[in-house]
């Protein structure tokens, strides 16, 4: 009776064993290698909270010209509740013309275009109706040889 017990007691630890190998080999099979984006540098700016607020106001343009040396082409501002996020330059500038809407809202960049061109075009529409507007935009716009 006893070698039934030990018998039985070993087969039923090798069954574990092997669910808990094949466990860890399917779980660590099945994760997705995600390569992690970093986020752009954000300007650092004292008193925190309205530092950059300040030096923004007095002058947006000294600004960016100050702390594109030491940030790069792609930095971030914090302008009280909201980040402001500049791209700089033509190697990096494309990202924002040719970003996926659900990565780069182009309708809450220029919503303060709205009552240039007027309700219901370009930037006051959905993405599909804007993007048939930018086409016909663009082929009006284009020169012919």
């Amino acid at each position: 009776m006893d070698w039934d017990y030990y018998t039985l007691l070993k087969t039923s630890v090798a069954i574990i064993i092997v669910f808990v190998v094949a466990k860890l080999i399917t779980s660590s099979k099945s994760k997705k290698k995600t390569s992690v984006v970093p986020l752009p540098p954000v300007l650092q700016a004292w008193p925190p909270f309205i530092g950059s607020l300040i030096r923004f106001m007095k002058g947006p343009i000294v600004l960016l010209r100050e702390e594109y040396p030491k940030l790069g082409s792609v930095f971030t501002v914090k302008l009280l509740h909201k980040n402001i996020t500049f791209l700089i330059g033509p190697e990096v500038s494309s990202h924002f013309f040719n970003a996926y809407e659900s990565e780069l809202s182009q309708k809450e960049i220029y919503k303060f275009n709205v009552p240039t061109f007027g309700p219901g075009v370009v930037f006051d529409v959905d993405y599909p109706v804007r993007m048939e507007q930018f086409r016909f935009f663009s082929s009006a716009l284009k020169v012919n040889n």
